[in-house]
């Protein structure tokens, strides 16, 4: 085999290697769309024309619209959204700041520069997405591990699962904490992320 040949095989096997599991059956589908909630370590991708985010995460969703997304550093949080009953927090423990209003896609948009409300983003990962959206769902041994959500505005969120648990977690968290030092305003939160500059 020439080099260009060897190449061009090591380039399809790494590339076959970097997306984990196959695309879902509708058996698959059929099991997660019965599930109450997930919750699952793994890394979340931001992707749009305004640049790109990747970060590590831990994250639940039970129906039919609470969610909670922790975003670790070091010891602790960097970042925690919660949203349940038409509600959504924003946490910046290292900062002493939140940002609480309605759980809607303008707001996602204006945090996270993606059109998609946080019941929408539940709906999707537990497999009953609305019509507008368009994703894919890969499993591995009857199990999700990657969910691509391709917005209406140029933009894709990529959940990577570890150890995903088909189940949902317990209320409590997704309770609001206490109230943080400083209430910022969704501009003030969105400026400080700095996902749609």
């Amino acid at each position: 085999m020439t080099r260009r040949g060897l190449g061009a095989l090591l380039a399809v096997s790494l590339s076959a290697c970097a997306t984990r599991g196959h695309i879902a059956s509708p058996l698959e589908m059929a099991l997660l769309e019965k599930a109450e909630g997930l919750s699952s370590a793994g890394r979340i991708t931001l992707s749009g024309p305004k640049g790109r985010f990747s970060a590590r995460v831990v994250f639940g969703a039970a129906r039919p619209e609470a969610l909670r997304i922790e975003i670790p550093a070091g010891t602790g949080l960097r970042f925690l959204l919660v949203a349940k009953d038409g509600r959504l927090r924003a946490d910046l423990p290292g900062d002493d700041a939140m940002y609480e209003g309605p759980a809607t896609t303008e707001v996602m948009n204006a945090l996270f520069g993606i059109e998609l409300s946080p019941r929408d983003l539940v709906g999707a990962i537990l497999g009953s997405p609305p019509d507008s959206l368009s994703l894919s769902w890969r499993f591995d041994r009857l199990l999700p591990v990657r969910l691509a959500i391709r917005g209406s505005n140029e933009t894709s969120l990529v959940l990577s699962l570890d150890d995903p648990e088909i189940v949902a977690p317990r209320p409590q968290a997704f309770e609001f904490g206490p109230p943080r030092g400083r209430v910022w305003s969704l501009r003030e939160m969105s400026d400080r992320l700095g996902l749609t500059r």
